[in-house]
């Protein structure tokens, strides 16, 4: 197969944003067919691509600048983290109404998010990563622009310092390329430095991450479509990072330190999670059939009483506070007539 081959996917879901804003101007109603087939398409080109080599397949553009090389790769670790984007983007694409002007935006995202894995240098993923944050800060726009997300510098400052990691190594090796760095040109700083910006990019930290913002929003298309997006990639950074160091990290404590920053974003999320459940405690004695008796009385004070303000509350508005749970009635006052 030839190496023009490994532009196909990208090429595919550029095309596919293409067709969708064509179709959603025009008001024809097939985007959702559009979308299925060139999100299903790329997934079938990575496979196809490379199901049959099973080996590392480059090709070289040109050049980006300041002899930053223009490389796109597919290797075992690119294959993987294509599919990780694209068959959950691809799945929320499919099942999930949106307007056209926010699919085209979405699928631009995933196209710049597949470029960022598949590129074969430090640079091309920096710059194609700060592509896909921008594509989500928009998306999450047009979606809502009042509801909460991530402010762009913090999705932003990932890319910005691996930007930085790309032109440090470019300078001390004389290229970025992932297959070509020398071992010796990772240092400890450069590490570093790589692993703040996969851990920005994922928001990995042991309080609310960017993440978090996105599940509190009115809806939750843009906020599944950018963690579908942007969290994979930080992971990718760091395993292209052990693959610079020739599978090893620098220094030997990095490990260590890697390790307990990952047990600590896993408390701290239990943390954070049970400080939500403290500041919204569950009421003692709420059942799901009572919804329609809170609705329409408001608190919820003894029985006898709920019942009276309940029959009054159900005639004031038409029996519509009534309609939810079953009708309650005050207690009898014989033996067994509860019963």
């Amino acid at each position: 197969m030839p190496a023009i081959a490994l532009l196909a996917p990208v090429a595919l879901l550029l095309a596919t944003a293409g067709a969708v804003a064509i179709c959603g101007s025009a008001g024809w109603k097939v985007d959702r067919i559009v979308l299925g087939v060139g999100s299903l398409g790329a997934i079938l080109v990575i496979v196809g691509l490379w199901a049959p080599v099973r080996s590392s397949q480059e090709l070289n553009l040109g050049q980006l600048g300041f002899g930053a090389s223009f490389d796109l790769r597919l290797d075992a670790v690119s294959f993987v983290f294509s599919l990780m984007v694209l068959v959950p983007a691809s799945i929320l694409l499919a099942l999930q109404p949106r307007p056209w002007q926010e699919t085209t935006v979405a699928v631009l995202g995933v196209a710049a998010s597949v470029l960022a894995v598949e590129s074969g240098g430090v640079l091309l993923t920096a710059l194609a990563g700060g592509a896909a944050a921008t594509l989500a800060v928009v998306q999450l726009d047009v979606e809502d622009p009042r509801a909460p997300r991530p402010a762009w510098g913090v999705l932003l400052a990932a890319w910005l310092a691996l930007s930085w990691v790309g032109a440090l190594l470019q300078v001390r090796s004389g290229t970025a390329v992932y297959a070509a760095v020398p071992v010796s040109a990772l240092t400890v700083p450069v590490f570093v430095l790589m692993a703040a910006s996969a851990l920005i990019a994922s928001g990995l930290f042991p309080w609310r991450g960017w993440a978090s913002q996105l599940w509190g929003r009115p809806a939750l298309r843009a906020a599944g479509m950018t963690v579908a997006t942007l969290y994979p990639l930080g992971f990718y950074l760091l395993v292209r990072a052990y693959e610079i160091g020739d599978g090893r990290y620098p220094h030997f404590s990095l490990n260590a330190i890697l390790a307990a920053i990952g047990v600590a974003v896993a408390f701290g999320g239990r943390l954070c999670a049970y400080g939500d459940r403290s500041r919204h405690p569950a009421r003692p004695g709420r059942r799901s059939g009572d919804a329609g008796h809170r609705r329409g009385c408001g608190r919820m004070p003894s029985p006898p009483a709920r019942s009276r303000r309940c029959r009054v509350a159900g005639g004031y508005h038409g029996g519509r506070g009534l309609t939810a749970g079953p009708r309650l009635r005050r207690p009898s006052a014989r033996p067994g007539g509860d019963l």
